[in-house]
């Protein structure tokens, strides 16, 4: 063996010794709370990205840091909020430089962005049906296999563009808006990013590929919901608007709160989001006229979806007092599924039917087979 041959023998050996070491200081418990994932899942995050082209030397420089150091540097980056997350911070925390701090993030970004194929993706056509009869075990929806929401992501510092007024958003000072369809296991199944603060929920609905071409994402009798800001639609179903200086009609707000026990799965699956990774409550990366600030954004945001995703797949969300979700793992089973009656809920919308006429369907299913709507001439 020559010497450069025994030379990286030894780093090898040293990077797997480091690997192996994980802060055994830290408990488990701490470790939980400092890096935002469990020890065990950590070392599957690892063997994940670890063989990843952005981590192996290059024929020239200094070896780098073993991969987990430039995880646990990116887990603690997205894992806290405001100043925390800050280059300064970073280097007291890992004794890094300013720029260094950056650079391990930005792989680390890079290695996790590229599962996104595997780990955010619209389930196919099989998936969906098994979607839609758990969905309707749970919540009596049929043929539902998403659930649609906006979230405003806050940013810390106000852009330096232009067009700064527009990231004045309806809830903070200045924030990104991102649309999140997400399934019942609270899995983000496809996402939008990158809208001011000012966008509606609607105009960043219908700029989904969802929304633009639905029969691609789902089969003539289904659809997703979503509160009532989106646009009826054969694919998408909201909430009633109370008309202005009316009562809304008593069937109305009987379909109004049987859906919201489902929607709250998606406000639940943004506050997991965000509870776990509170860097999305506080973004510390400024927004100016390069475009290349932006995306670093939305790489980032890519990047922590994955991990949001993975995670839930691993069962994280059970272990962790920010987090208090329901477990669905005894909901796959199809004879618990109802029969549904052969009706028009199971044909698909007819071209040139009004907007509405998918939630007209429900709401008559509705009222036929689970409650029944007094005549209010009568009262």
């Amino acid at each position: 063996m020559d010497l450069d041959e025994s030379s990286e023998r030894e780093e090898e050996k040293e990077q797997e010794k480091d690997n192996e070491t994980f802060l055994p200081w830290l408990t488990d418990s701490e470790f939980l709370h400092k890096y935002r994932v469990s020890r065990e899942n950590f070392k599957f995050i690892l063997e994940k990205i670890q063989d990843h082209p952005v981590f192996q030397k290059q024929s020239r420089g200094r070896r780098q840091k073993p991969v987990a150091y430039q995880l646990m540097v990116f887990l603690k980056f997205i894992g806290t909020e405001g100043s925390g997350a800050s280059n300064s911070n970073q280097r007291n925390t890992f004794a890094i430089g300013y720029g260094t701090a950056a650079v391990y993030r930005d792989r680390v970004t890079k290695a996790l962005r590229s599962l996104s194929a595997e780990y955010i993706n619209w389930p196919d056509q099989e998936e969906r049906r098994t979607i839609a009869r758990e969905i309707q075990v749970l919540y009596d929806f049929p043929h539902c296999v998403a659930i649609a929401d906006g979230t405003l992501f806050p940013l810390a510092f106000e852009p330096q563009t232009e067009d700064a007024p527009d990231y004045s958003g309806r809830k903070y000072g200045y924030s990104l808006s991102t649309m999140i369809v997400c399934d019942h296991k609270r899995r983000i199944r496809h996402y939008l990013a990158g809208f001011p603060g000012t966008a509606h929920d609607n105009r960043i609905w219908k700029a989904t590929k969802l929304a633009t071409t639905p029969e691609s994402y789902f089969d003539p009798m289904q659809y997703s919901v979503g509160d009532s800001a989106f646009e009826n639609s054969w694919f998408m179903v909201s909430a009633f608007k109370k008309p202005k200086d009316h009562a809304i009609p008593a069937s109305h707000e009987k379909f109004n709160e049987k859906l919201a026990r489902m929607r709250i799965i998606s406000e639940h699956c943004i506050g997991m989001l965000k509870g776990r990774f509170p860097w999305l409550c506080s973004i510390r990366l400024l927004i100016t006229e390069r475009k290349a600030s932006l995306r670093q954004i939305l790489h980032v945001l890519e990047a922590t979806i994955v991990l949001h995703n993975m995670l839930i797949e691993l069962g994280e969300e059970d272990n962790e007092d920010w987090i208090n979700e329901d477990d669905f793992s005894a909901m796959d089973d199809a004879e618990r599924a109802p029969h549904l009656p052969d009706d028009a809920l199971n044909g698909a919308i007819p071209d040139g039917a009004s907007k509405d006429e998918r939630r007209s369907r429900l709401t008559f299913y509705f009222e036929e087979h689970f409650y029944f709507v007094p005549n209010q001439s009568q009262n």
